[in-house]
């Protein structure tokens, strides 16, 4: 019992035959009630003819003051000798009984009847069921028929006839009747269709429910690294529910896959970082220290030529120190979820320049000619300046480190495509193919980089991020004359 309560199919099969039964059942009490509805109707039209029938034969039923009443019993019950569960009543214009006959009796019967059911059916005799009082149990309703009686030409009462309800079982008249039988017939076998059908329509729906469960079983017992070909999972070709689940199921496992796998290579790339910044942590520490402690301890011995060239040194790698703090500092901050940026109208074209002029010194003492450019009019864009700033400098000291003497950095704005496009170009050598689809990850060292001293590979992740931050993007490209392009795009909020 437990496993079939366990079985979708089951379940919802014995939940639509309980359904159909039910339905059944109320079909055949609905026929039941219409029958005996139908019945009383029939019973009551045929009562109001018999009572009419009586009255016309009868007309000295009219004279109240002069019946006798014993003859008058004696011919209602033969009357009634096929109706035994009938009663007839002769009734003046008060309601009161003045004779009757009644097989069955109450002790504490009445002596009136209300005349408000006899108006209403004889006012509309083709209407709805009246059911009128019964003088012998009072309070209780049963089916009627009445005539007016008359005495000569003035209605001097009613002729009153009750049909109660046979003595019988509720049970044996439900089933002795032919339409209930039929009824009860009909309600089985549509239940029996019903049931057969409900198992035919649910094999159909959850063969491939099962299909698709078992697929899910052995993604399971493979484990997300050995997975099951998704083409293999079932029913993806359908067009309904159940080939949208199948496809969900499939593209759900393959995204799946992809992220561990995504996850797993940002673990190695983690690592990687940390092994790389611990190593450009230590050498200028290494360097700093050393230097230090030669200073300490040969003290008088140096020169002042050697003590000066020793704590330049040692600045250097403390000055390299203090960037490589502040631009992790700088990523962690940006990669929040809690940043938030401070937009203010900015000129693009002036920011570039003023960035020019903050390199042009390294520049000379490298060799490397500095380049700026806009146009005459450049509208404002809404920008976190500082922001803004600090990736045009990572991007402006990135072409510093490859460009050789002699080289030049071209730096311009202009405006595309809705946005302002910043664009840096040197005439370094470039970025290595196998790098420059990974340049801007973040953590990421190019093979070039690495060649070089105490850098982290965060600089380029930053101006990344910033542009994401914004809205834009950033683009990389090698030149066909040599060297690298950036290319920084900002959407365009023109400032009121």
């Amino acid at each position: 019992m437990r496993l079939l309560a366990d079985s979708l199919r089951a379940r919802i099969t014995i939940l639509v035959i309980g359904f159909c039964v039910l339905i059944a059942a109320i079909f055949t009490l609905a026929v039941h009630f219409a029958h005996s509805a139908y019945n009383d109707e029939l019973r009551q039209q045929q009562g109001l003819q018999f009572t009419r029938n009586v009255a016309w034969m009868y007309p000295e039923l009219g004279k109240l003051e002069h019946i006798r009443r014993e003859q008058i019993e004696t011919r209602f019950e033969q009357m009634l000798l096929l109706e035994p569960s009938s009663a007839l009543y002769l009734i003046d214009n008060q309601g009161r009984v003045r004779v009757g006959y009644s097989k069955q009796r109450s002790i504490g019967g009445s002596s009136h009847v209300a005349l408000a059911p006899i108006r209403q059916l004889l006012d509309n005799p083709g209407g709805k069921i009246v059911y009128g009082s019964d003088p012998d149990f009072p309070g209780m309703k049963c089916l009627f028929a009445a005539t007016p009686i008359y005495d000569g030409k003035v209605q001097s009462g009613y002729l009153y006839m009750l049909m109660r309800p046979p003595e019988t079982n509720p049970g044996q008249l439900l089933a002795s009747s032919y339409a209930n039988r039929t009824a009860l017939l009909v309600a089985f076998g549509a239940s029996i269709l019903s049931a057969l059908f409900v198992l035919v329509v649910m094999a159909q729906i959850t063969r491939p429910l099962r299909r698709l469960a078992s697929a899910a079983d052995q993604v399971r017992a493979a484990g997300i690294e050995d997975i099951p070909d998704p083409a293999s999972f079932p029913h993806q070709d359908r067009r309904d529910e159940i080939g949208h689940l199948s496809r969900a199921f499939r593209d759900m496992v393959q995204r799946l896959h992809e992220q561990v796998q995504r996850v797993r290579r940002m673990d190695a790339t983690r690592r990687d970082w940390v092994a790389s910044i611990s190593h450009d942590l230590r050498t200028p520490l290494t360097s700093l220290t050393g230097h230090l402690e030669t200073v300490i301890l040969r003290g008088e011995r140096l020169d002042k030529a050697e003590r000066e060239r020793f704590l330049q040194v040692a600045l250097k790698n403390a000055q390299h120190l203090d960037r490589l703090s502040a631009s992790l500092f700088d990523f962690a901050r940006l990669d929040s979820d809690a940043m938030r940026l401070e937009k203010v109208p900015t000129h693009l074209g002036e920011l570039i320049d003023d960035i020019a002029q903050r390199f042009a010194p390294a520049a000379e003492t490298r060799g490397v000619h500095i380049d700026s450019s806009y146009p005459d009019v450049l509208p404002l864009a809404e920008v976190d300046a500082a922001l803004i700033e600090r990736a045009i400098a990572n991007l402006m000291e990135n072409a510093l480190r490859y460009t050789p003497t002699g080289g030049t950095i071209c730096l311009t704005a202009q405006p595309r495509d809705g946005g302002i496009a910043l664009i840096l170009t040197d005439t370094g050598a470039g970025i290595a193919a196998a790098d420059i689809a990974r340049v801007f990850e973040r953590f990421f060292q190019g093979s070039q980089q690495r060649e070089g001293r105490g850098h982290a590979g965060l600089g380029l992740a930053i101006v990344k991020r910033v542009a994401e931050l914004h809205q834009g993007h950033v683009r990389v490209s090698n030149r066909t004359e040599g060297g690298a392009c950036f290319t920084l795009w900002l959407p365009l909020n023109e400032a009121e």
